[in-house]
């Protein structure tokens, strides 16, 4: 029936239409004011601390001034540097339950929490009488649905945002990638949380597959079968974002904008794979790089030598990830630490003058505050003083040693074992085809410490020698230009590197295979110098050491290797030895996750002795 006449509408029809579209837009309004809010929160504070860190990483003496205040120092001894409660920070929980994060990061975590339960449960009102919802209860609850919906869009997003390894937080921040995967995770769980609650009133697909993302990101599967993990993930997470695409379009269309957030979650991740084919193409060009493969003898411990179109942008602290297709699995990729690199050019890393003075006695003091002295087991090499230079000519190439695991790692292993392989001085090598895409980490700001420092110590367990080696060459590196400076380019590199300042670089080594360590001694660093080292062995192999059967069977000249200690470093010794007063102490920690706590715990210690120490953790979380 057509009304073409003047018509007074039913006042109180009327009412009940206007309030119950105003109050229903005053929610949908909320809903996109909290969702945006915590999305400007959370990464605008990220951009904040990004700021602050670029600013500081240009002014590194007014970092050191602030890093020597009694109240930054109170901050790092009870805030910053510590584990949430004990010392598990990179060590996981009993049972490989999980990891405990830093306190810092732990408040950060609590607070957007809060903030999205807060969010969850606030300004909602009733508007009765209501001509869509018959009751209160009903109206309310389609508000609470509506509005843990689009904060569990919005949370998504964010999830897929720190998923990635090519966004700009990460490049402003110079945070861990263990770091930003921990926020991952949470918003994830938010997400997922938030989507149970919406999914009580409006369906449930979409959150069956959020939940099973979610629990099936328990850390032991993670660690032990980590392919098969992160290949379901992915096939979960795409069921995720369609089933909330059809879950969104045919019963709303595209009027209350709720698509939106999905289309930053597609372009989020778009973007990160983007950027990785565009690292992959720049640094393999158009065909894959070489690679040669060997085994360490005596270790279950390959060192890969990859022959990439340019190592532009390699530094100190950098890792990569290597698609080895000669494996046949081509979509698989994993993350090496870089152990050394040369860009194809000749340019010489020496000579370099050494000493055989030990390491002096410092005197600290305790947490009883009594002087204790430290003798240091850690001295300086003696070597041919003797001016020398070599050079690294040739094509730029990228070093790796990588710790034998099952997969792709086993599978190179056992092909080594071929014996129709080609030997070279009694070591199996054989040439693969991979691709390499990176660099990644390594950011100056996660590296400030070491520009303020006049000391490096560098603690290192097992395979984390690995990452020390780009330290030790980026030292050897900075020691020769700094020789070399007479005005021009030279004297500008030198100026410009991040351990411009250090005087002395200090490298105790703790592993369980003999083998790997007299490889990395004579193979890598074996032509530097100014380097102060100590090795441990906590293999059986130690034993036999000091009787000279190693040395024997490799045909080393007694004298030109290093005493390797049977047993463990000690951490603590190791730590207050290297202290010298009126000096910046920088402690680098390359291991196993106890390690790094038991370290982390040893510092945080020395902070509270008031000791001019800090420090630089490689964190690597599954």
């Amino acid at each position: 029936m057509w009304l073409n006449v003047t018509s007074l509408a039913n006042s109180g029809l009327y009412s009940s239409n206007y309030g119950t579209l105003g109050e229903f837009t005053r929610e949908e309004v909320l809903h996109s004011t909290y969702a945006l809010t915590i999305c400007f929160v959370l990464i605008g504070l990220c951009i904040v601390a990004g700021v602050l860190v670029q600013i500081t990483s240009t002014l590194p003496r007014a970092q050191k001034q602030v890093q020597s205040s009694k109240l930054v120092a109170i901050l790092r001894g009870h805030i910053i540097l510590p584990a949430l409660f004990g010392t598990r920070r990179l060590e996981p929980l009993p049972g490989n339950t999980g990891y405990v994060p830093g306190r810092v990061l732990s408040i950060s975590i609590a607070l957007y929490v809060v903030l999205n339960i807060i969010f969850s449960a606030v300004s909602f009102r009733s508007f009765q009488p209501n001509v869509w919802f018959m009751s209160s209860g009903f109206e309310l609850w389609e508000y609470v649905g509506n509005r843990t919906g689009v904060l569990s869009l919005a949370n998504m997003a964010i999830a897929i945002l720190f998923a990635g390894r090519n966004h700009l937080l990460l490049a402003i921040t110079g945070w861990s990638q263990t770091t930003l995967l921990t926020l991952h995770r949470w918003a994830a769980r938010v997400a997922t949380m938030q989507a149970v609650v919406h999914s009580i009133y409006w369906g449930i697909i979409s959150t069956i597959a959020m939940c099973i993302t979610a629990g099936s990101a328990f850390l032991p599967l993670r660690i032990n079968f980590y392919d098969i993990y992160l290949a379901l993930h992915i096939v979960l997470v795409v069921l995720t974002l369609a089933g909330c695409w059809y879950h969104i379009v045919p019963h709303f269309g595209f009027d209350f904008g709720y698509e939106v957030w999905l289309y930053i979650a597609f372009a989020f991740w778009a973007a990160d794979r983007l950027a990785r084919f565009a690292r992959v193409a720049f640094y393999n060009g158009v065909a894959s790089s070489k690679a040669v493969v060997e085994a360490i003898p005596d270790t279950d411990v390959l060192q890969i030598t990859v022959f990439p179109r340019t190592t532009s942008g390699f530094g100190p602290g950098q890792h990569t990830f290597l698609y080895i297709v000669g494996l046949g699995k081509f979509w698989e990729n994993h993350p090496f630490s870089v152990a050394g690199w040369t860009d194809g050019k000749d340019t010489p890393t020496g000579p370099y003058p050494s000493t055989s003075s030990p390491l002096s006695q410092s005197v600290s003091k305790s947490n009883t505050g009594e002087p204790e002295k430290h003798t240091s087991d850690i001295v300086t090499i003696p070597r041919d003083t003797s001016p020398r230079s070599h050079s690294h000519g040739g094509p730029a190439s990228l070093r790796f040693l990588v710790r034998v695991h099952s997969g792709a790692t086993a599978t190179l292993q056992r092909r080594l074992s071929s014996p129709s392989l080609a030997r070279f001085g009694g070591s199996p090598r054989m040439e693969i085809a991979l691709y390499n895409e990176g660099p990644y980490g390594g950011h100056r700001a996660t590296l400030l410490p070491l520009s303020t420092a006049e000391t490096v110590l560098c603690l290192v367990g097992g395979i984390g020698i690995t990452n020390a080696l780009g330290y030790v060459q980026e030292y050897a590196t900075m020691k020769n230009l700094q020789r070399q400076a007479g005005g021009g380019e030279t004297s500008k590199m030198a100026s410009r590197g991040i351990m411009r300042r250090v005087t002395r670089f200090i490298l105790a080594w703790t592993a369980r295979e003999m083998g790997l360590i007299r490889h990395v001694e004579q193979n890598i660093l074996g032509e530097v110098e100014e380097v102060e080292y100590a090795f441990w062995c906590t293999g059986s192999a130690a034993a036999e050491e000091k009787t000279g059967c190693m040395e024997e069977n490799r045909g080393a000249v007694p004298g030109n290797l290093a005493t390797v200690k049977a047993g463990r470093m000690d951490l603590r010794t190791a730590i207050r030895s290297a202290v010298e007063d009126k000096h910046q102490l920088a402690v680098m920690v390359c291991g196993p996750g106890a390690m790094a706590d038991a370290a982390r715990r040893e510092v945080v210690d020395c902070v509270k002795d008031g000791l001019a120490i800090c420090l630089i953790a490689e964190e690597f979380a599954w």
